[in-house]
C-alpha cells in the first residue's frame, strides 16, 4: 500500500457531507418480482470536504497537503469531522482490544475496558484494523471488561485477536475520488484565497 498521511487537525473544513456508500447484491424473481438484498462487506464512507476563502499558512498547507496525494495514487487518514473528534475526543474507558480472532459481521467481541461502564454510545466512533466503523447502541462493558460493539457498516476483514481499538480519535483510511480532484479556485491579490471542494472515499486497497 502507498504510504498513508494524516489530514492535518488544524484543516477543518467550512461545509462538509458524509454519507455511507452501501455495497449490497440485489436480485428480482422473475416470477414474483419480489426483490431479494444480500448486504456484502465493502460498504464505504465517502466524503466531500470544502474550503471556501483559506488564506496564508493554511491556504499554503491545504493546497500542498491535497497535491502531495498524487491523485488517487495516495492515502490519507480523516475522520468525522462534524463529530469534533479534534477539540474534544472521545473518551477511553481502559485499553480496549479485539477479544478473539475470525470475527466478521456487524458485531465485534472486545476486552480491556473499564469493568461495568458505559463504554460507547450510540453514535460513537471506533476504527480498528483500519477500518473506521460506527456504533450502532449504548455499549455497557461486564464485569471483567468485556463488550461486543454493535458497529456499521461490518467488518471487510477479520481482525487479529489483540488488535487495540482507537478510540479517542478514530480515523479511516481513505483516497481523492478521482485524479482530477484538487482543483483550486483561488482569488489573487495581497491576501491570496483559495476554495476548494474534494471528494475521498474510503479505501482498503492497494
Amino acid at each position: 500500500m502507498s504510504d498513508v498521511i494524516d489530514w492535518p487537525i488544524d484543516l477543518i473544513p467550512t461545509d462538509m457531507t458524509w454519507a455511507l456508500e452501501a455495497n449490497n447484491v440485489s436480485y428480482e424473481s422473475p416470477f414474483t418480482k419480489d426483490v431479494q438484498v444480500v448486504s456484502m462487506p465493502g460498504s464505504r464512507w465517502v466524503t466531500t470536504l470544502t474550503f471556501t476563502d483559506v488564506v496564508g499558512a493554511k491556504r499554503q498547507l491545504l493546497e500542498t497537503t491535497v497535491m502531495a496525494l498524487n491523485g488517487m495514487a495516495g492515502r490519507v487518514r480523516l475522520w468525522d469531522f462534524g463529530a469534533r473528534l479534534v477539540g474534544s475526543p472521545q473518551p477511553v474507558l481502559g485499553a480496549p482490544v479485539v477479544s478473539a480472532a475470525g470475527q466478521v459481521g456487524v458485531f465485534l467481541a472486545t476486552r480491556g475496558w473499564s469493568p461495568d461502564s458505559l463504554v460507547l454510545r450510540l453514535g460513537d466512533w471506533i476504527s480498528v484494523n483500519g477500518e473506521l466503523k460506527r456504533i450502532r447502541a449504548d455499549v455497557v462493558s461486564d464485569g471483567v471488561g468485556q463488550a461486543t460493539l454493535p458497529i456499521f457498516p461490518m467488518l471487510r476483514s477479520s481482525p487479529p485477536a489483540g488488535t487495540p481499538l482507537q478510540v479517542d480519535r478514530p480515523c479511516g483510511i481513505f483516497r481523492l475520488s478521482g485524479d482530477n480532484q484538487g482543483k483550486f479556485s483561488r482569488k489573487p491579490g495581497l491576501f491570496v484565497q483559495s476554495s476548494v471542494n474534494i471528494e475521498f472515499n474510503e479505501t482498503w486497497s492497494t
